[in-house]
This record gives C-alpha cells, sequence and structure tokens, in this order.
C-alpha cells in the first residue's frame, strides 16, 4: 500500500528519546514515493518520500521531499521541512527546539537507502532541447 505524504499528518504524534528515536529508525522501510519531472527541459526529476515502521506496535512515519540537482544526484528540497509523527524529548523529558529536531531528522534520512531506491525505477527520458532545423535563420 503507497502512503502519501499528506496522509502522516493525520497520525498520532508518539514522544520518544533520542536514543529511542534512533533505535526504532533501523526498521525504517519505503511505504510511499512519488516521483514527477520537475523540469520538462532537463528532464530533472522530484518527488516525495515516506518511509514508516513499528515499534512496539505504535507507527513511526517520516516524510520529505526531494529534487534532482543533476542527472542522478538527488537531495532534500526543503531540509527543515521533514514531517514526522515523532516528538523528541532529551533525557529529562523536555521537547527538543525545532532546529535540534529537524537536525537528527535529516541524519536519520542520510542514513537510510532512500537514494539507491530511486536508482532503481526505471530511467525518466530525458528530453534534450531542440535545436533550430537552419541554425543561423
Amino acid at each position: 500500500m503507497q502512503m502519501a505524504a499528506w496522509q502522516l499528518m493525520a497520525c498520532e504524534t508518539v514522544v520518544k528519546t533520542v536514543n529511542e528515536f534512533e533505535m526504532a529508525t533501523h526498521e525504517l522501510r519505503q511505504v510511499g514515493s512519488s516521483v514527477r519531472v520537475h523540469d520538462a527541459r532537463s528532464g530533472l526529476r522530484s518527488g516525495q518520500e515516506v518511509w514508516a515502521t513499528l515499534d512496539d506496535s505504535t507507527p513511526i512515519q517520516i516524510a520529505w521531499e526531494w529534487t534532482e540537482i543533476q542527472p542522478e544526484v538527488v537531495a532534500l528540497f526543503d531540509p527543515m521541512n521533514i514531517l514526522c509523527n515523532v516528538a523528541l524529548v532529551d533525557g529529562d523529558g523536555h521537547a527538543l527546539a525545532r532546529s535540534r529536531r529537524m537536525l537528527h531528522l535529516n541524519n536519520v534520512i542520510h542514513q537510510l537507502g532512500w537514494r539507491d531506491a530511486l536508482r532503481f525505477r526505471p530511467p525518466v527520458q530525458r528530453v534534450a532541447p531542440r535545436q533550430p532545423a537552419h541554425p543561423g535563420l
């Protein structure tokens, strides 16, 4: 079953310490993905990824957008805009600041094999720019 990133907004928030979250993320698997041609001229793509796992029967989900910078080179579209249903707390139970939470979410994403999953998809046919029929006219 494919899951769209917007569906994550309906998921119940799960509170985890940073260590608990990092342990659970080793089991994350791709559950949704979308790819679109971002620029018809260059054929560069963009898309969304949704990864999830169950931790003690509780769903943990994370989603982000990516963009192709040049053919076969992809990066997070906006590293500060990652959706996740986990509220991260420190060892004392205090919520992490948004910037620290995003740092942890970015680290998780960079450890996942999501770029490799994109490479296994059939290649997008790249459209070369049209050359005029009569150069110089």
